[in-house]
Order: C-alpha cells, then sequence, then structure tokens
C-alpha cells in the first residue's frame, strides 16, 4: 500500500506502483582509459513520484498523443 502523489488516493494492497521521474539534471561521467580521461554525458534522475496504475494509464496515455 502507497499513497499517490498525483491524486492523494491510498492504494489497495498489492496493487501496481509506478515510479515517474519528474525532474532531471545533466550529469557528465568520468573515466580514464590508457592515461587519456575520456567524458560522456547523460542525465540523471532528482526527483520521482509514485503513482497508481489508473494514474499511471492516464499518464501513458497522455504521453502517446
Amino acid at each position: 500500500m502507497f499513497k499517490c502523489d498525483n491524486c492523494k488516493r491510498i492504494t489497495q494492497p498489492r496493487e501496481k506502483l509506478t515510479k515517474y521521474p519528474v525532474e532531471y539534471r545533466d550529469r557528465v561521467y568520468q573515466y580514464e582509459r590508457k592515461r587519456r580521461t575520456i567524458a560522456t554525458y547523460g542525465k540523471e534522475i532528482v526527483k520521482e513520484i509514485n503513482l497508481c496504475e489508473d494514474c499511471a494509464k492516464k499518464l501513458k496515455n497522455l504521453e502517446a498523443n
């Protein structure tokens, strides 16, 4: 059981939880290979919300359109 961050509803036991990222930040990953530093760029999740099954379906339909 958990509380949906979108509709504020307490879910039923065994209801599926969907984590949805809402905030990202840019990230630089550096590593060394043969005495040379290589940098790659990506995104890192800063904040994510918990969604119930109904809200996750609604959000998925909105993204598909």
